[in-house]
């Protein structure tokens, strides 16, 4: 009795915590280190407790080993040593904690639980969005449109979280197929709107096409996509303004471009060991002089400081060198081509359950040429711990029975 108790109970470890990660994603409080450092810790040590974590190297353990050993040398070498080796033990805490996720979801069950986790801890991050909305506490943008994150103050993210439950969320509607869902995920939609993220949107759309390449070419399906081929360039057609002040498109990049320059002039100075980890920062503001842009982006940039490239593959090689960015583009490509032939070898009921995955991991992969998390980003577990957690998902997919045919 006392055993069936206790498997209950540790049912919902991780499930609670992916919830309160996500939720406080940017409390500035007590709690929110609780819960980010503290609760990971404790969950880690429980496991290495109760499963004895055991070491099986394959090429994808080999690849996250390698990327830490060169975070490692990065920090032995960075402008703030203190400051890269504690954000290396972050990294360490971060692939612990997927460890731990990998041996507790051992059953079908706890699948469940964890994309419930996602989308609960989304419907209160973008109920919040449209809270904020209706309250009047938006961000007004110089061409008259309007941004919000609700709870986040970091907009982009809270778009992100939208993303990542609208994708969730057709994890349960295939299974159910209970129009709640389709509600639920245009719900989400909405709040991807409301926040302007184009990275996020951008993702979602991405994620769709590759999620419905699932389809043979047949006529039926050349005409719906000629159709919304041609519904498309109409409305882009009669609402091209509207469309490019929505997306803030009729200024370009804008400060990405800047931050896209540093990133990579900080490479060039130092291609072999960066900068360190999160001393973007710092030495970003001395690169920013070099930058021939006006005084007014300048100055907005230096205030709301330099803490990100905008782009993975830019930041990894500004922060740990040319290898390591070379290292995590590896780490896809390797979890991409396992993907691909996931695919190719599961059953056809399984197909959607398999081309979701596929959808977003192809979502993420592209919006990381725009936003510098969603892979490994200084283990910075509210935005990160997505892709791992669908890594885990498909690994774990292959050794329990899926329920239902989905």
């Amino acid at each position: 009795m006392m055993k069936e108790v206790d498997n209950r109970v540790d049912d919902y470890y991780y499930p609670i915590f992916i919830f309160l990660v996500i939720i406080t994603g940017y409390w500035d409080s007590p709690l929110r280190k609780v819960i980010s450092m503290i609760f990971p810790i404790m969950l880690i040590t429980f496991f290495l407790v109760k499963f004895r974590f055991t070491v099986k190297i394959n090429f994808t353990t080999l690849l996250i080993y390698l990327y830490i050993f060169i975070c490692v040398i990065a920090s032995i070498y960075a402008y703030d040593k203190a400051n890269s080796f504690f954000i290396t033990f972050r990294i360490i805490i971060f692939f612990l904690l997927i460890s731990g996720l990998y041996l507790w979801m051992d059953n079908y069950y706890r699948f469940q639980l964890i994309v419930k986790s996602i989308i609960y801890a989304g419907i209160v991050v973008c109920g919040s969005i449209y809270l904020a909305v209706l309250l009047g506490n938006v961000q007004h943008e110089s061409n008259g449109s309007i941004r919000t994150g609700g709870i986040f103050s970091n907009i982009n993210s809270a778009g992100f979280i939208c993303y990542i439950s609208c994708a969730y969320s057709y994890f349960k509607f295939i299974e159910k197929k209970k129009s709640r869902f389709v509600f639920l995920m245009l719900f989400f939609v909405g709040g991807i709107i409301i926040t302007g993220s184009r990275a996020s949107m951008l993702a979602l759309a991405v994620s769709f096409l590759f999620y419905n390449l699932r389809f043979k070419l047949t006529k039926k399906v050349i005409s719906l996509l000629f159709l919304g081929l041609i519904s498309l360039s109409g409305v882009l057609f009669f609402f091209k303004d509207k469309i490019l002040t929505m997306l803030r498109l009729d200024k370009g990049l804008s400060a990405r471009d800047v931050l896209f320059n540093i990133g990579i002039n900080i490479t060039k100075d130092h291609p072999y060991t960066g900068i360190g980890l999160g001393n973007l920062k710092d030495i970003g503001a001395i690169y920013i002089e070099k930058e021939d842009v006006g005084n007014w982006l300048k100055n907005m940039l230096l205030d709301i400081g330099i803490q990100s490239s905008h782009n993975v593959f830019i930041e990894t090689a500004a922060e740990i060198g040319v290898f390591g960015s070379g290292i995590l583009a590896l780490i896809l490509l390797h979890i991409g081509r396992k993907y691909y032939k996931g695919l190719k070898v599961s059953l056809l009921k399984d197909r959607n359950f398999y081309f979701i995955i596929w959808g977003i991991f192809m979502g993420i992969l592209v919006r990381c040429f725009f936003e510098s998390n969603g892979i490994i980003n200084r283990g910075w577990i509210t935005i990160d711990i997505f892709f791992w957690i669908t890594y885990v998902i498909f690994l774990r997919s292959k050794q329990w029975k899926l329920q239902k045919s989905i």
